[in-house]
């Protein structure tokens, strides 16, 4: 066992956010679980909008006070009894509507509602994940692949995350579930359907990680129930991440390991111990990419403002080069949040690819691309570096010079020798000065 423990330890004033950051043990068999990417990932309302940390009031409670019910019956009851009213069903879609475009309106609420969803999008072991939300954060801040009904699952072998939303999505309102008609049916297809066989299929040699659930909740308790009765003997291990402390004999009850945490700091925890095993890279190398592509872009503007490409046709290598660096660096910044570059082995399969390509274009002798790729290489190896390296990294580009240069200056000193450096790729940019015009020339991010 593991212990998670936070960089300080937590008094009775903590503040707000970390208050729940409770030290826990991090069980080995869940550690190796996540290396070997056999974790399924089921999430519940406490991960997203409905967090005690996000609004004053839940769905539930707006919906119970509207209603002055005087008793607390259960949420699809609850639902049941407002879509009774007249036009009750789409007035509670536009509820639910209006609920998430308030707090997407506003970046400090959808930022709260999405800090699990941004934690879990590098950790790019865990590919499946089942939920309950009608939230669409887990594909906007996670680079989920959303199924949602029966005829999605005729993709399932699509490569890349996916989210089963088995209470439907908000982008897909008919789809939502939220009475105890829904509700019925819902839970039927999930025992007879194609949803329930793939989701069968899906846990069968898998570990389970139940977050955002309480023991109180009602989605919770169905789910586990059916999958223990559908699945038998073959029910996966399954562990759950929550705070209430209260439920800790009945989760053991219920086949359960509890870790008594927040979500949030769970994950973080968890992905600390993933990156020291080498395999993962730490989040903190994005944002060096970040500050490295505005460090580029300002040099690439200054580089190609005012040059005549027809007067300095050597100069496009540099051009090109810079625009590999760019769009690769781009690149990461964009998947980010699928983990796909968090993967140390996919970084280093990547460069890999090029290089391969690389030796290609030289028998072709196709100069400007060799230039494209040594700078798209070379920002695959930035994202790897350590901060020493980061800050030689070659930003301009001299065909054929062993050392290429960092700074303007040395690009200025070097590309005086450019003709000796490599006739040939002289000789060809210079044939073709002709056709270059007042527009800046730009490398697209492929091969013709």
């Amino acid at each position: 066992m593991l212990k998670g423990v936070h960089s300080k330890p937590h008094s009775a004033h903590e503040c707000f956010f970390c208050r729940n950051f409770h030290e826990f043990e991090l069980p080995d068999h869940l550690i190796q679980e996540m290396r070997a990417a056999r974790v399924v990932l089921f999430a519940g309302a406490g991960v997203s909008t409905e967090s005690k940390q996000l609004l004053p009031s839940t769905f539930y409670t707006e919906i119970l006070e509207e209603l002055n019910c005087s008793d607390m019956p259960s949420f699809p009851e609850l639902m049941s009894q407002f879509c009774d009213k007249p036009n009750g069903r789409a007035e509670l879609l536009r509820k639910i509507r209006t609920r998430f475009e308030m707090i997407r309106a506003f970046p400090q609420l959808y930022t709260l509602a999405t800090l699990f969803h941004q934690q879990l999008a590098t950790l790019f072991m865990i590919e499946s994940i089942v939920t309950t939300n009608w939230d669409d954060y887990f594909e906007q801040e996670a680079g989920a692949i959303p199924f949602v009904t029966a005829d999605d699952f005729v993709f399932w072998s699509t490569p890349g995350r996916k989210v089963f939303k088995i209470h439907g999505s908000i982008n897909n309102l008919g789809s939502i579930v939220a009475t105890t008609k829904d509700y019925e049916a819902c839970y039927e297809r999930l025992q007879s359907g194609i949803l329930g066989s793939s989701l069968k299929m899906m846990l069968a040699t898998k570990t389970i990680l139940y977050v955002g659930y309480s023991f109180q909740d009602e989605d919770f308790i169905r789910i586990h129930s059916l999958l223990k009765t559908e699945m038998g003997d073959i029910f996966p291990t399954s562990y759950i991440v929550t705070l209430d402390r209260d439920g800790a004999d009945r989760y053991r009850e219920l086949g359960l390991i509890p870790i008594f945490t927040d979500a949030t700091y769970f994950l973080s925890v968890l992905k600390q111990h993933v990156i020291k095993d080498g395999d993962m890279l730490d989040d903190r190398q994005f944002s060096k990419v970040a500050k490295g592509l505005r460090r580029i872009q300002r040099a690439h503007l200054d580089l190609t403002r005012h040059i005549d490409f027809s007067k300095r046709p050597d100069v496009l290598y540099c051009a090109f080069y810079q625009d590999g660096l760019i769009q690769s660096l781009q690149r990461m910044l964009s998947l980010r949040n699928t983990g796909y570059y968090s993967h140390k082995c996919n970084v280093i399969k990547a460069i890999e690819y090029y290089e391969d390509m690389r030796k290609d274009m030289i028998k072709a002798k196709r100069y400007g691309d060799i230039a494209y790729i040594d700078g798209y290489t070379n920002a695959l190896y930035f994202l790897l570096a350590d901060d020493e390296a980061r800050r030689v990294l070659p930003i301009y580009y001299v065909y054929g010079a062993k050392d290429q240069p960092v700074t303007i200056r040395e690009f200025e000193r070097l590309r005086r020798q450019a003709k000796t450096l490599h006739k040939s790729a002289y000789q060809w940019v210079y044939k073709g000065r002709k056709r270059m015009t007042e527009l800046v020339p730009q490398h697209m991010p492929y091969f013709l």
